[in-house]
């Protein structure tokens, strides 16, 4: 028998479907999300990495934020676009990780200068194995605390772990733009707790309105719990991605060392050697100084350029400011065109600033056409008062500093190690605590510069960087064991770091891990370095040898090489009698602890 249908019944149905249209609408069933469009915020990022860490987010490669059976999942950059994607902001924000950086990142440094207390900044790691299709192989989101939200593989999926001193190899972070916002001064909400920002960055360690912040950057009450939301006015002060740049450049050098770490040298394409360089994000070259005629090509942030001379131009508006200058420009593929001054600066690349080289003993100077050069070699900055240079000085093992005067007018001021073996470093001075270790290191061809001046005393060193350096330390003839390794990660028989890998483990001085890989690219801990080490020197531990304070923290597998490299002189605590055995040594360290292997 057929009902009839009574007009409250229509109606309670007609509730239902609207209920259920308007639910569809907002998103709420599963596998959908919410469609309307909000301005993506760091803090919004930040939250963002952490809610996929805990609602379990798989690893999808190519993956950009889709259901997965009861979770979502992505890959590392698919983890970014994700969160622009579901804000409905999605803007430029696609391709892997070097897009990511390249077209949406504004700022960039190198992690070992620190990282800004700034919550929702972008985090890489270099790509070893195929630089040519990108140098970033990884990236991540900075949560705050020293902490990274990443989704990395399809063994680990989603993790949560320190930046620095866990071991994986984060080496830049990077400032997103792409419409992003950023928090100024005041109370803000991260992740359903209270955080506050004093000028750009969030306060640590300090009390605010009668709460004290901790370590990590959270308010809590007396009673040490998490001070609620609703107590306090929250701050609606944000600012653009190129303020906080702004901010960040008189903290920051502004060097990120990726292309450096990899290649060991300087990009190819290296603003110095041109006269301008992109400063935006995208940049059209168009065939005219206006938005309306056609684009000749799309130029990445960093781009070196050639400005060939200042025209004016349609009036551009970016971030409050506005200009019609525009620069014609010719681009390192001989591609011609126009750019707007807002998405481009000139750069001095003949500063005139003398050149320091040294050769057998004997330190040069050069300087431009009729300029007079006065240097000094005790850390103290040049004048004309300076010692005035007339010719080759015989004299290594020290700093010099220079300036070139022509005119009266003084150029800026060039500084230069000289090491015993007259390698010239620009990146240390004789005052800093590593450098006997490196010019022992690099005199005894243990270890080497960049290629560029540089030795990057601060930057992390690699399982595989280190075992080539005990491999020159042993003065091995790589040669000999040109057919490679058996580890599935290192399979290049060209390779240096391939054949003293594979010295290595013929001598049983590394073994690997349980899945048959080796891991080359993932920086060494320091537990691991004394493994290697006791190995190659065959050291012994004393039987009496005193415990460290964190000898708990220390592996099974470690313990014996981690106290005979101590009791054998090595390698020492980090202070307050703890050894801290999962972190990670930088070149400097690594330069200490070889060389005084090579001194024993």
């Amino acid at each position: 028998m057929i009902r009839s249908i009574t007009r409250k019944g229509t109606a309670r149905i007609l509730c239902l479907l609207l209920a259920l249209a308007l639910i569809c609408a907002a998103g709420l069933l599963p596998g959908h999300t919410a469609s309307a469009a909000e301005t993506p915020t760091s803090l919004g990022m930040a939250t963002h990495g952490i809610k996929a860490h805990r609602d379990g987010w798989v690893y999808v490669s190519g993956g950009k934020g889709q259901t997965v059976g009861s979770t979502r999942g992505s890959d590392c950059a698919g983890l970014l676009y994700a969160y622009f994607s579901d804000a409905g902001a999605l803007g430029d924000c696609r391709g892997g990780a070097t897009s990511q950086v390249t077209d949406n990142c504004i700022f960039s440094n190198d992690i070992s200068e620190g990282i800004p207390n700034i919550h929702g900044l972008a985090l890489t790691m270099p790509d070893y194995y195929d630089p040519g299709t990108g140098i970033y192989g990884h990236i991540g989101i900075y949560i705050g605390n020293n902490e990274a939200a990443d989704n990395s593989d399809h063994e680990y999926n989603m993790r949560r772990e320190p930046v620095v001193g866990s071991g994986r190899n984060w080496t830049a972070w990077h400032v997103f733009d792409n419409g992003m916002k950023y928090p100024v001064d005041g109370w803000y909400e991260l992740d359903g707790k209270l955080v506050h920002y004093t000028g750009y960055e969030y306060d640590t360690n300090t009390t605010v309105d009668g709460y004290q912040i901790g370590s990590d950057g959270y308010a809590y009450t007396s009673a040490g719990q998490p001070v609620p939301v609703s107590s306090v006015t929250l701050s609606t002060r944000y600012a653009s991605a190129s303020q906080v740049a702004a901010y960040l450049r008189t903290k920051y050098s502004g060097k990120d060392s990726t292309y450096e770490l990899i290649y060991g040298g300087p990009q190819e394409d290296d603003p110095a050697s041109y006269n301008g360089k992109i400063t935006g994000n995208s940049v059209h070259l168009r065939q005219a100084p206006t938005t309306k005629s056609e684009s000749v090509t799309i130029l990445s942030k960093g781009t070196g350029i050639d400005i060939l001379e200042t025209v004016t131009g349609e009036k551009i508006t970016a971030d409050g400011v506005s200009t019609d200058k525009w620069y014609s420009v010719v681009t390192s593929g001989g591609l011609s065109g126009y750019v707007c001054s807002l998405y481009a600066e000139q750069v001095l690349n003949d500063s005139g600033a003398p050149v320091i080289q040294a050769a057998g003993g004997y330190v040069t100077m050069t300087a431009g056409a009729n300029a007079d050069i006065y240097y000094t070699t005790d850390l103290t900055s040049p004048d004309q008062n300076s010692t005035p240079y007339t010719g080759p000085v015989y004299m290594t093992g020290c700093t010099y500093k220079a300036i070139a005067v022509r005119n009266g007018v003084k150029t800026p001021v060039s500084t230069a190690t000289v090491l015993s073996d007259s390698s010239v470093f620009t990146d240390f001075t004789t005052k800093d605590w590593f450098y006997s270790a490196v010019d022992t290191a690099v005199e005894a061809q243990i270890f080497r510069g960049n290629g560029n001046g540089t030795f990057t005393p601060n930057g992390k060193i690699t399982r595989a960087q280190f075992v080539m350096a005990l491999a020159n330390l042993d003065r091995v003839d790589l040669s000999l064991y040109a057919d490679g390794t058996s580890f599935t990660d290192v399979k290049n028989p060209a390779s240096q770091m391939t054949r003293a890998i594979a010295w290595a483990s013929d001598m049983g001085y590394v073994h690997g891990f349980t899945d048959g890989t080796f891991r080359p690219n993932d920086v060494i801990s320091r537990e691991q370095m004394c493994v290697i080490l006791a190995q190659y020197a065959g050291l012994e531990k004393n039987e009496s040898s005193a415990a460290f304070a964190d000898d708990k923290k220390i592996s099974s597998w470690a313990k014996e090489a981690v106290y005979a490299c101590r009791d054998n002189g090595l390698i020492s605590g980090v202070g307050g009698n703890k050894f801290d055995p999962k972190g990670t040594a930088t070149r400097a360290e690594a330069c200490v602890i070889t060389t005084r292997y090579y001194n024993s």
